[in-house]
């Protein structure tokens, strides 16, 4: 029977992030994602990954649970907000 592990990781996106130009950020912890998305300034965005692996360090499944942005003051939930554009 396989062991199934699920471990959860942020992924940090500055304002205006462009995939062919700007790079992102992986963090392990929700606080330093946090700091690391005030510090890019008004517009970043933290996405919150749910990874599941097997036994080995393979891999098997991943999800985007949450995306937050940040707008100056707190982070806003545009998860269902198809407005947005997510990354």
């Amino acid at each position: 029977m396989a062991i199934h592990r699920k471990t959860i990781n942020y992924t940090v996106y500055p304002p205006n992030f462009n995939s062919d130009r700007d790079a992102c950020w992986d963090v392990r912890t929700a606080s330093k994602a946090r700091q690391f998305a005030k510090r890019l300034g008004v517009g970043s965005r933290l996405r919150r990954n749910i990874n599941v692996a097997n036994k080995h360090p393979r891999l098997d499944d991943w999800w985007v649970a949450k995306v937050f942005e940040w707008d100056g003051m707190r982070f806003r939930d545009i998860t269902n907000d198809a407005s947005k554009g997510l990354p």
